[in-house]
């Protein structure tokens, strides 16, 4: 940004000089050519001469008075453009006080966290190391292995009571007097009655027999064979009942004359439906139990607690955390904001500030086109005096012929001034850029160590 001071001469616009100072026109007012003639006729200037002559001052006087009314307008031109510039200068900000206030609400969200941060790590670092001294006391060397969700697992013992009641009420309804409702509702008792004893079996009773302390194994296995001797009295009694319903209906079974052995017949059951009831008994109980066994809980007794138990702290630390950070981030947004606005503002006044100087630019450019072709406009009529001087004198023309005319007016960095406010002013918006991000960077160092000082347990 020069202001167009420095730009080649062919990307310089072509301007006229004023009407009556061009070089043709100064030769008819000042009579240039015949000035140069008479001179050169007394030899004039001498050879040794170092000052202009007569003439040439005459030419020079006579654009001095235009070339200072444009020299005049590029003054004024340029105080104008630098109090534009330092009325638009992007005004100081404070970046350091955001940050401040934002480390003060940390530190007093820190210290208000602190002691619900502290209890929630150390209730899931009590409850995990729980659950590896558990592991290690049981030998256990594996994760618990249980159901996120014991819908589905629930679902499945309910299909499978349902299945029975309704294969057992097809079997009760043949020969009971109720009929298919009075067979319904002794199914649907059965079932319920042998599904239970089957998820308590599996429960109480498999799950506890694999236990590594003895006096608990003993009582897994007391307790499975005191659940699995009810269901297989339960199943007995039903297949036993339903012999008896075809007895007092009576219907007689035809063994025919078969004299083989059959396993039946050392449960006294005469009738095909008693052991086909017998049968879908002890598939519903054996299916109950396996689902008590590990449908609904890890397989090796308090273990599926025990990680529940840690998991569920974890959760909670996890979640606590989760809230935590938030709070004490939210300061820091405040904050960022804040940081963020004051950039912008400098960033939109120096962009106005940019604006007013380019402007100002193209408006100097115009003055310093129209002092260029003054200054052109002399140095022609100079020329044009030296040229004709030189080609009518006997004399040695003087040394100074060969020298560039002097200009009309003095040289004017116009707007040097100018870019270097806007130099300034580039600077200020960087170092302001400079001072919001260090800020930033501060308040999240600060926000990683709380974090970490309260991760690291209780205080």
């Amino acid at each position: 940004m020069d202001g167009g001071q420095n730009k080649p001469n062919a990307e310089r616009p072509a301007v006229k000089p004023p009407q009556g100072l061009a070089a043709s026109a100064l030769d008819k007012k000042l009579g240039i050519r015949k000035r140069a003639r008479e001179d050169a006729a007394r030899n004039l200037p001498r050879h040794d001469a170092d000052d202009l002559s007569d003439a040439e001052k005459a030419v020079i006087g006579a654009v001095a008075a235009e070339r200072a009314r444009v020299d005049q307008s590029r003054t004024d031109a340029k105080a104008d453009a630098e109090r534009r510039l330092r009325a638009l200068a992007p005004s100081p900000q404070d970046f350091t006080g955001p940050a401040l206030d934002a480390r003060l609400a940390m530190r007093q969200t820190s210290g208000r966290l602190a002691h619900d941060w502290s209890e929630a790590s150390a209730r899931a670092t009590e409850a995990r190391q729980e659950l590896d001294a558990f592991k290690r006391r049981h030998e256990l060397r594996r994760a618990a292995l249980y159901p996120k969700s014991t819908l589905l697992q629930s679902g499945l013992l309910f299909c499978a009571a349902v299945f029975e009641a309704l294969f057992s009420a097809a079997l009760f309804a043949e020969d009971d007097a109720r009929g298919l409702l009075g067979g319904a509702i002794t199914a649907i008792g059965l079932s319920g009655a042998n599904v239970t004893l089957g998820f308590l079996a599996g429960f109480l009773g498999l799950r506890y027999l694999q236990h590594r302390q003895v006096p608990m194994k003993l009582l897994g296995a007391l307790a499975f064979g005191f659940v699995g001797l009810l269901a297989l009295m339960l199943n007995l009694f039903a297949a036993d009942w339903r012999d008896q319903l075809a007895a007092l209906s009576g219907r007689t079974v035809d063994m025919g004359s078969d004299a083989s052995f059959h396993l039946w017949s050392l449960l006294a059951l005469d009738s095909p439906q008693a052991i086909i009831l017998l049968m879908l008994g002890a598939g519903v109980w054996v299916f109950s139990a396996l689902k008590g066994f590990s449908g609904f809980d890890d397989p090796y007794p308090d273990f599926g607690k025990m990680d529940r138990a840690a998991q569920a702290a974890s959760e909670a630390l996890s979640d606590f955390r989760a809230d935590a950070r938030l709070e004490l981030e939210a300061p820091i947004n405040v904050a960022k904001a804040a940081l963020s606005a004051r950039t912008e503002k400098m960033r939109a006044e120096f962009a106005a500030m940019s604006k007013a100087f380019d402007a100002a630019a193209l408006k100097m450019e115009a003055l310093d086109a129209k002092a260029r072709a003054l200054d052109e406009a002399a140095a022609s009529a100079v020329h044009l005096y030296r040229q004709e001087n030189a080609a009518a004198r006997s004399s040695p023309a003087p040394a100074y012929f060969n020298a560039p005319p002097p200009a009309a007016g003095t040289a004017l960095d116009a707007l040097g001034g100018a870019a270097a406010m806007i130099d300034e002013a580039r600077a200020r918006l960087a170092e302001a850029q400079v001072q919001s991000a260090r800020s930033l960077e501060e308040l999240l160092a600060e926000l990683e160590d709380a974090t970490n000082r309260h991760n690291s347990g209780p205080a």
